[in-house]
Formats: C-alpha cells, sequence, structure tokens
C-alpha cells in the first residue's frame, strides 16, 4: 500500500500533472455555482475545499451556470446539488425542470382524456373561435363564465350547447377541455356515438364497471354530439341514466354539445311512443334540464367546402 501511495505521489509531484491539477482547481473554484455555494457556507475552509475538490469537480463538469449540460449528465433527467453533510462536501441530484416538465404534461394528460374526437378540434381553443355573430360572442361568454366559476371552485351548471350541423359547437367544446387541462382539473371529453360503442364493447368484459365508474366520477364531464348516438333502452337507461343521475347527485357538472334542443333529444330519447319509453325520457332530460344553462348556435354549416 505505501509503495502505491508513493508512486501516486511521484506522479502528483510531477510538473506537468501538478499544472494539470492547478488547472483543474482553479477552473472549479471559478465555476459560478461553486462560488456561490462557498459564499453561502463561509464555514468551509481550505482542507475541506481540498478534501471536496472531487464532488465540486463533478458538480461543475455537469453545469453551465444553473444550467444542467445534458450530454455530460450522470443521471439522464437530473442535475447535481451541492451541499455540506458532517463537514463534507457532498453532492445530492434532483430533478430537472425540464424533467419535471414532462411529468407535469403526463400528469395532465392522464387527467385529461379525450375520447373518439375528431383530429381537427383536439388542439382548440378560445383565440381562434369564430366570433363573427352575436350568438358566438354568447357562447364564447358563456364558456368563459363557465371557466371562471370552476377556477373560483364554486358549484356551477354545465353546459348544453346545442344548434345545427357544421357551427362549431364541437369546437368550442373540446376548447373548454383543453382549457380546464391547463387548469389541471380532470376531465374527460368524449364523442356520444363513440363512447356508446365503447360501452356496448365493454358491457362483454370485466372493465365496465371501471369503465363506468370513470364517467361517473370525473370532476368534469364533456359529451359530444348527444342525440347522434344509437339510441335503446339500455344506452338511455343503465348508461346515460346511471352517469347522469350519480353525476346530478355529487353535483359534478356535465357539458353537451348536441344538434338537438332540448325537446327534440326529449323525442330522441323517447325511442317509442309507448307511454313507459316517455316517462323515462323525461326523466333522463330532467337530469340535463336541471344541470345546464342552454346555448345556442345559429348561422351556417362551417364545415362546407
Amino acid at each position: 500500500m505505501e509503495h502505491i501511495q508513493s508512486s501516486i505521489e511521484k506522479i502528483l509531484n510531477r510538473p506537468d500533472v501538478a499544472e494539470s491539477v492547478r488547472a483543474i482547481h482553479q477552473r472549479v473554484l471559478s465555476h459560478p455555482g461553486v462560488i456561490m455555494f462557498l459564499r453561502t457556507h463561509p464555514e468551509i475552509d481550505q482542507r475541506m475545499i481540498e478534501r471536496g475538490m472531487l464532488k465540486l469537480n463533478e458538480y461543475a463538469e455537469q453545469m453551465n451556470g444553473n444550467q444542467i449540460i445534458e450530454k455530460k449528465a450522470v443521471i439522464e433527467g437530473y442535475q447535481p446539488v451541492l451541499h455540506l453533510e458532517k463537514g463534507q462536501i457532498m453532492v445530492a441530484y434532483e430533478k430537472t425542470q425540464a424533467l419535471r416538465d414532462r411529468e407535469n404534461e403526463r400528469a395532465l394528460e392522464k387527467k385529461f382524456k379525450s375520447l373518439f374526437l375528431p383530429d381537427e378540434v383536439r388542439d382548440a381553443n378560445f383565440s381562434d373561435f369564430d366570433l363573427t355573430t352575436t350568438d358566438r360572442k354568447l357562447a364564447l361568454r358563456a364558456a368563459s363564465q363557465f371557466l371562471n366559476t370552476v377556477r373560483s371552485k364554486q358549484q356551477v351548471k354545465g353546459l348544453y350547447l346545442h344548434g345545427s350541423f357544421g357551427v362549431g359547437k364541437t369546437y368550442l367544446l373540446a376548447a373548454i377541455g383543453n382549457a380546464l387541462k391547463k387548469e389541471r382539473v380532470a376531465t374527460i371529453l368524449v364523442h356520444a356515438p363513440g363512447f356508446v360503442s365503447e360501452a356496448k364493447r365493454r358491457i362483454r368484459s370485466d372493465s365496465f364497471d371501471t369503465f363506468l365508474e370513470s364517467f361517473q366520477t370525473v370532476p368534469i364531464l364533456l359529451i359530444d354530439d348527444i342525440g347522434a348516438e344509437s339510441i335503446s333502452p339500455w344506452v338511455r337507461d343503465e348508461l346515460f341514466g346511471i352517469i347522469l343521475q350519480y353525476r346530478m347527485m355529487h353535483r359534478l357538472p356535465t357539458l353537451f354539445s348536441s344538434n338537438l334542443s332540448y325537446d327534440e333529444l326529449e323525442l330522441h330519447f323517447g325511442i317509442t311512443n309507448d307511454q313507459g319509453d316517455k316517462l323515462k325520457a323525461m326523466r333522463l332530460m330532467e337530469r340535463i334540464r336541471t344541470t345546464t344553462n342552454p346555448v345556442e348556435f345559429l348561422g351556417e354549416n362551417r364545415r362546407r367546402y
């Protein structure tokens, strides 16, 4: 062991090696992060610096000012942090801002689900919403008021956006969903026909109860194009009926878009002229009417070329 130590000392005492070591020490000690660390800890003396030089160098090698040098990172997504522990200079690692941003984005994606919607509305936002008519301005105002109430954490009714084909209902509903995503409010935005098809598929599996519960309990549910789905007593009573009853009882807002007015949607849910069907349709519509504010869209079909 003494022989090895002696050999190391001889190497370190060579003029060229000693000069390289001094250059490294000078570079490390002139690093802004190291300077700030030493200023923050005036109790650190020269001996502690010499003993902790490897740790100081480990920090300085990876950091450009306060930013991690990605290609030199010892642990991907983590940056070194200097600290003092029992009189010794140490290096710990913490998540970089970029990694935290990626994790936050993934967390938001888990909170916001968009199912069975066309690609053209997935990035919908209020700034691109056409305000050329009075009813569209009123619709945007209703959407803004809804979001403001959500932000204030007050009880709020949902919206029932209705009007003819292609007037912008789906776009506004998707814009509301994207705004809720930015507010970190757990939300599901679903296209009604696709939702019904998926529910019918799930009913044959063990995952149906979990599937149904996710729509019952999500803080805000947005249902696009309700009334366009294939209706049946099961869809009306065991799917929409159960979901909307739970949400009404727990005061969880639901927003809709539809080509149908309240009265027209009630006829859709009636299925037949049978009095029992009509009564069940009335009950379902009562849940929708009492928990939403209607917003009518007028104008021409904007999907025409």
